[in-house]
């Protein structure tokens, strides 16, 4: 018997519960509320399938259940949905602060997140200070010359001008924007 590919990811598994279950889980719009215990009642409909793992569903539904689309849809009075998509227990009030607590956290984690990499960006888009060399006559500097670095000495400086000896000798005047002191 051939073994059946296993779904791995969490998208994946919930795409195949949607496809499973269209009156139960929904990608796109409002989700509805879950049974409690749908779990249970997902592993006894696919009860010979092996195209999930108890360990990869349970995570899936808990990344489902955690989404804020699906926070936002627990409602006070609103009724839970089997997978069939009929109308289960009503939610109380109590569950439906404890998923406006879990959304409230789960945005003020967002928000630190967000906030972490604008920092790491920050630090990435600007090189830390560095304070600016003083040019001397009798430097090592390299010049830019067309697209090649080459290593020259200062032998005088002017006010817009720097010049520079060539290792052959050859002596040049230079523009401060074709050195480069690094």
């Amino acid at each position: 018997m051939e073994s059946q590919y296993q779904l791995t990811n969490s998208k994946e598994i919930i795409a195949y519960l949607v496809q499973q279950f269209p009156n139960c889980f929904t990608l796109e719009g409002e989700a509805k509320p879950l049974k409690i215990g749908i779990f249970q009642d997902i592993l006894s409909r696919l009860e010979n399938s092996e195209v999930l793992s108890k360990t990869k569903l349970r995570v899936a539904l808990r990344a489902y259940t955690m989404s804020w689309r699906y926070l936002y849809s627990i409602k006070e009075g609103s009724h839970r949905v089997d997978l069939d998509g009929n109308p289960n227990e009503v939610i109380s009030k109590e569950q439906m602060e404890y998923a406006q607590q879990q959304l409230k956290q789960s945005k003020e984690k967002a928000k630190e997140r967000s906030k972490e990499r604008a920092k790491e960006r920050h630090k990435k888009t600007r090189p830390p200070f560095k304070k600016a060399r003083t040019l001397q006559i009798g430097d090592f500097i390299k010049v830019k010359l067309g697209n090649k670095l080459l290593k020259v000495q200062i032998i005088n400086i002017e006010k817009e001008h720097i010049k520079v000896k060539v290792g052959s000798g050859m002596e040049l005047t230079v523009k401060p924007e074709h050195i480069i002191t690094k």
